[in-house]
């Protein structure tokens, strides 16, 4: 979507946020720390392993980037990942760690060999402002899913 279309693409704080924010992925050999803009050597491995073109990093957590409960939060990240699984979506496990310590790390997936299109779907079915995507090769980029 294009962030002149989204209002929380307007809001700087948000924006810095998530561009702020470390990505971490639970994946096998051990975990991977994805940055928006800076290409990742161990993901790569991840997706020349999985034969995986594309991948996006979701979150259910924290719907419009409004604090929820830990309970809340967890309950949700559950049902992520069930619909992931009904979807028939390759996951791997992780959690989105911001700067401000005040917000707590958000249960995320890394949902591997997912269009973009697609992975937005997914998100938005969890009120998401936005999520990260990207393709072998390229840096993760910040994708915006709402209008």
């Amino acid at each position: 979507m294009n962030a002149s279309r989204c209002a929380a693409a307007r809001d700087p704080a948000l924006v810095s946020a998530y561009l702020a924010t470390s990505y971490r992925v639970d994946a096998p050999g051990g975990r991977i720390v994805l940055r928006i803009g800076q290409r990742s050597r161990p993901l790569e491995r991840v997706l020349r392993r999985s034969r995986a073109q594309c991948w996006a990093y979701v979150t259910a957590c924290n719907p419009a980037s409004r604090s929820l409960s830990g309970w809340r939060n967890a309950a949700r990240a559950r049902r992520l990942a069930r619909l992931a699984a009904a979807w028939g979506l390759r996951t791997l496990p992780g959690e989105g760690v911001g700067e401000d310590p005040a917000w707590g790390a958000e249960a995320s997936l890394l949902v591997l060999g997912v269009a973009p299109a697609r992975a937005i779907r997914l998100a938005r079915q969890f009120g998401q402002y936005a999520i990260v995507v990207g393709r072998r090769g390229a840096a993760p980029r910040l994708e915006w899913c709402r209008a």
